[in-house]
């Protein structure tokens, strides 16, 4: 009988969590609310409030899940296997595509904090994802051990800075990019 239901609540959820999506992707996650949430779902708002403690609470879930998806487009279209300066720059241009064809994602991903943003990161252990992606440049002694980190920083919060000033209009055009 528990098992009908959790697989009832998480069906539930499930609605809910694919309402939220679907508005972050048409209007950004300035278009969301728990009226709109729970009208696209087929619930009254105030169920929401029966699986979820908040709104943020509800976003957190629905971000987790918007990175596993990100992740699954970035492993359909790139290879994770780098093994040279070119084959990081495929993989930054797809990171980068997948930006553009999504930004409102891009805007919820980096623009709006949540309380529990550190614990997602943690979960995607995207510390050990760079390390194992940059670590060709420590075979080819381009940096150190001890740089990766520092380097996978540098380069992403490049590419974000370029994607920002872009998505704004305020930087290069999307051929440029």
């Amino acid at each position: 009988m528990d098992t009908h239901i959790d697989i009832k609540t998480q069906r539930i959820k499930g609605f809910f969590l694919d309402a939220a999506k679907q508005i972050i992707l048409r209007e950004g996650v300035e278009g969301v609310s728990t009226r709109k949430i729970a009208e696209i779902a087929g619930y009254s708002y105030a169920t929401i409030y029966h699986y979820f403690k908040d709104i943020d609470d509800l976003l957190g879930e629905t971000k987790f899940l918007m990175i596993s998806d990100m992740m699954v487009y970035m492993q359909e279209d790139a290879n994770f296997s780098v093994r040279s300066v070119a084959d990081l720059k495929v993989l930054f241009r797809h990171y980068i595509q997948y930006y553009l064809e999504y930004p409102t994602v891009f805007g919820f991903f980096y623009f709006y904090k949540l309380p529990h943003d550190n614990e997602i990161q943690e979960h995607f252990h995207f510390d050990s994802l760079w390390t194992g992606t940059l670590h060709f440049l420590v075979e080819e002694q381009l940096i150190k051990e001890d740089e990766i980190r520092d380097c996978a920083i540098t380069l992403i919060y490049a590419v974000h800075g370029v994607l920002t000033l872009f998505l704004s209009g305020n930087g290069p055009n999307a051929k440029e990019l």
